[in-house]
């Protein structure tokens, strides 16, 4: 046995596969492409885990696992800001991503802060917070991607979560927030279809992709994020889809603040 063999490591592959799913019996045998899914239907997310209260430095926190994205976020404030004072409270959200969060690895420090996902959900998340109730402060959002797939299940899980973590600070809100990704994929015959969750294959053949931010329970659209060309009813059709598929997000959040708030013997309160 080598002299530097570490006992203390449990050694693992460097690279891994996904588990292949054979097709099912009653399954199209036309259907092929990116759309064809065998362990859920078009329209069914991957099962969420959602748990509050984590990070006891914080004064709110989050943590979510959504298919291949784990995100972990923590909410610091309302706290005073340095000068100049504003008549409102002031949001900041800061993304970063795990060098072992993505294949390939990130460089650390330096490829770990994407701009753009930190001012894709501060827009996302302005409209959820009455920021017009802490003058003079500021409210700080901290993500750590700890494992991604693709760009919209990042963007959808991060807004799910900190929504969650804020709901946790005590912060008042609008309501809910939560995010919904999916792509659209045209197929012979077929016309197109909508895939909400994609996965890194079913991403890769889309045509569209779309994250939408929004409040469930008042029926409010908080940011639309769309890429790719497609037809005005066929993104109408996304945008229809992704807000029915809100509203079972939105339960899963609401239920787990109630779990949090009762396992910290706060009681159960009502959630908007």
């Amino acid at each position: 046995m080598s002299a530097t063999f570490d006992r203390r490591r449990i050694p693992a592959p460097e690279h891994s596969t996904p588990p292949f799913y054979e097709p099912l019996e009653n399954e199209n045998e036309n259907q092929a492409g990116p759309s064809r899914r065998t362990d859920r239907g078009a329209l069914e997310a991957r099962p969420i885990f959602l748990k509050t209260g984590l990070i006891s430095q914080a004064n709110g926190s989050g943590y979510i696992e959504s298919g291949g994205v784990k995100i972990a976020c923590s909410v610091y404030g309302p706290r005073p800001k340095a000068p100049p004072y504003t008549p409102h409270g002031s949001l900041n959200v800061e993304v970063k991503f795990a060098p072992f969060a993505s294949d390939p690895r990130r460089a650390p420090l330096r490829d770990t802060e994407p701009l753009p996902l930190s001012a894709l959900l501060t827009q996302s998340l302005l409209p959820t917070i009455h920021l017009h109730q802490y003058p003079k402060s500021s409210i700080d959002i901290y993500l750590v991607v700890l494992e991604s797939d693709v760009l919209s299940n990042v963007l959808s899980a991060g807004l799910t979560v900190a929504s969650a973590a804020i709901a946790d600070a005590g912060i008042q809100m609008t309501g809910l927030g939560v995010g919904v990704g999916g792509v659209y994929t045209s197929q012979e015959g077929e016309g197109g279809k909508t895939l909400l969750d994609p996965s890194k294959e079913e991403e890769k053949g889309a045509e569209g992709t779309i994250v939408l931010g929004s409040m469930p329970a008042l029926g409010k659209v908080t940011n639309l994020f769309l890429t790719g060309e497609m037809d005005v009813d066929q993104a109408c059709d996304m945008i229809e889809k992704a807000i029915t598929a809100s509203k079972e997000t939105h339960t899963i959040l609401a239920q787990a603040l109630i779990e949090g708030a009762e396992e910290r013997g706060l009681g159960a309160t009502a959630v908007a």
